[in-house]
């Protein structure tokens, strides 16, 4: 059958309020990725390189994170990293292949699935079968003789240790015991690749979230650290030390340059900046702290020009006057705004002006 899931877990009674959000980022910076166990996800023995069981390490040299082999057995490098968004804690994880699916990268201790989904004989293949799992951080509490709760992200060392002593059991005590291993893993997921795009080419991120309560204790169900800080509820830090308000960056000015703009545009005879039936007025705005506005005519004459001086405001006010106080003509006008050391920036503004209203004052 094929399943990412080991059969006997169904028998086991999890809590899926021990389930939390995370975020799984794919990514080529190997700085970032996760050292984990590598297991085996064909169904068959028989077929398997080094006749491994299913779900259990492959039996195959380890890589380290150049992809060179290493002493050892069964343990690999996830491109990538999951973290508990509600603790903070970075997890566990392990992915498998299937060994049998030597051409669709199974049997080279890599997470490579490709985007096949059948072979060409019609076989299900699932991309090589490159099953993915997340172990949650102590998701489980099992008898006190036997503890089987995964700690938060030690490089698969305890994943590892217990899959050594699960080889050690037979029969249905070793069904039972990888059973509680497998009970640790909060999601699993059988990923393909996009055909159209090269393999960890760009970073990927994905969320899964899953409404909780705010409870107390991280996620050790129960158990309190010996010394109390923040009545034990989750607690993060962060400094802003490296963050720092930049000034006279011009880079920054010229492209600010392009939110200048004038308001209302078209303007129909009336804005909600005027004051009385006597008052036209038009702004323009997002001014930097110096400028010169030139005002023209289509025809290319000067009808009004302001200078700007004030790093306080960062709009200027137009009354619709040319500059000897007589009111302008409906039209087209061309706003010229320079800066120096920064840019200019150039807008067309629109008018339609209304008649002198002196009867309902």
């Amino acid at each position: 059958m094929i399943t990412p899931v080991f059969l006997a877990i169904l028998f086991l009674s999890r809590n899926l309020g021990n389930l939390y959000s995370v975020d799984i980022v794919l990514t080529s910076d190997k700085s970032k990725w996760t050292r984990c166990p590598v297991v085996e996800t064909c169904d068959d023995p028989q077929k398997a390189e080094g006749n491994a069981v299913k779900l259990e390490p492959r039996k195959a040299h380890s890589l380290d994170i150049n992809g060179n082999p290493e002493a050892g057995y069964g343990m690999g490098w996830f491109p990538g990293y999951a973290i508990n968004v509600e603790t903070g804690e970075r997890l566990n994880i392990m992915f498998g292949e299937d060994s049998w699916l030597r051409p669709y990268n199974g049997a080279d201790m890599k997470f490579n699935p490709t985007s096949q989904v059948y072979s060409s004989s019609g076989e299900v293949i699932f991309g090589g079968k490159h099953f993915i799992y997340i172990m949650g951080h102590l998701n489980i509490k099992s008898t006190p003789m036997t503890q089987f709760d995964c700690p938060a992200y030690d490089e698969g060392a305890w994943l590892m240790n217990k899959f050594d002593y699960i080889s050690t059991l037979t029969g249905s005590v070793r069904d039972v015991r990888k059973c509680e291993l497998y009970n640790n893993a909060m999601w699993v997921n059988i990923p393909l690749a996009v055909s159209s795009q090269e393999w960890l080419s760009n970073e990927a991120k994905i969320k899964i979230r899953v409404a909780r309560p705010y409870k107390r204790y991280l996620s050790t169900i129960g158990v309190s650290p010996a010394t109390v800080t923040n009545d034990n509820f989750p607690l993060y830090k962060f400094n802003t030390t490296t963050f720092a308000t930049e000034t006279n960056v011009n880079d920054v000015a010229k492209s600010a340059l392009d939110l200048i703009n004038v308001v209302p545009n078209p303007y129909y005879g009336f804005s909600m900046y005027e004051t009385d039936q006597l008052d036209n007025r038009i702004k323009i705005v997002n001014l930097p702290d110096k400028c010169t506005i030139s005002i023209y005519a289509v025809n290319g004459s000067l009808v009004r020009q302001f200078k700007k001086d004030d790093n306080t405001i960062t709009s200027v006010d137009w009354d619709l006057k040319n500059h000897a106080g007589i009111p302008v003509s409906g039209g087209v006008y061309i706003i010229h705004v320079k800066a120096d050391g920064i840019g200019e920036k150039v807008i067309k503004w629109f008018g339609a002006l209304r008649p002198t209203d002196l009867n309902s004052f």
